[in-house]
């Protein structure tokens, strides 16, 4: 009888290896041989899996991407009111950063190294980024609406929320002092100014 593989275990398998290569070598210093070799298989088994490094990179972002989809559809479907679910989706994005530090400094590294040699980005990172912008300004317009949020500029409002998870980004590639509960409490801080205070009860005469 023939061994039995599990073929999408090994993919992420080749994807876990190749993450850590990118960030012990960078991006540009790992080749597909390189992978090839971390993962104890010859090139021609690894291309069953993926063309090239390129694939492999894409895919792994993909992977984070569609962890956050999961979230944010079962957030948004909930009943909870509109800061309670602005609250949660960002909570949940902010732990993904911190369990996803490795991927953050690679992803970091291939940016830095497509500017480099002349290569603008913009698009890609808009088309990864643009999910997470869409429903903060989503919860923004309904929480406004509903009087749950001040009567603010929707727009900078979305910025400014989507800074903090920028803020983390920074902190964890660049300058690795990243607390993850001292950027929660900024985050709820900044949710909590945002809210619309609660009417006041006249006190009786």
């Amino acid at each position: 009888m023939g061994i039995v593989i599990d073929h999408e275990a090994r993919r992420h398998a080749i994807i876990a290896k190749s993450i850590q290569l990118f960030a012990e070598q960078g991006y540009d210093g790992v080749t597909y041989q390189k992978i090839a070799d971390s993962c104890s298989i010859a090139r021609t088994t690894l291309y069953k899996y993926f063309k090239n490094k390129r694939e492999i990179f894409n895919y792994a972002i993909w992977e984070v991407a569609n962890i956050l989809i999961g979230c944010y559809g079962e957030i948004l479907l909930s009943k909870d009111n509109v800061v309670a679910r602005l609250e949660r989706i960002l909570d949940a994005v902010l732990r993904l950063l911190f369990e996803q530090r490795i991927i953050l400094t690679v992803i970091l590294d291939y940016v830095l190294a497509a500017q480099r040699a002349g290569h603008n980005l913009e698009r890609t990172i808009a088309r990864h980024t643009i999910g997470l912008r869409r429903i903060i300004h989503r919860l923004v317009v309904e929480g406004v609406r509903k009087g749950e949020l001040r009567k603010v500029n929707t727009r900078l409002a979305t910025e400014l929320l989507y800074a903090q998870m920028e803020t983390a980004i920074l902190r964890l590639t660049v300058s690795q002092n990243a607390d993850y509960h001292e950027l929660s409490a900024m985050l709820h801080q900044t949710i909590e100014s945002l809210k619309n205070p609660a009417p006041r009860s006249h006190a009786r005469t």
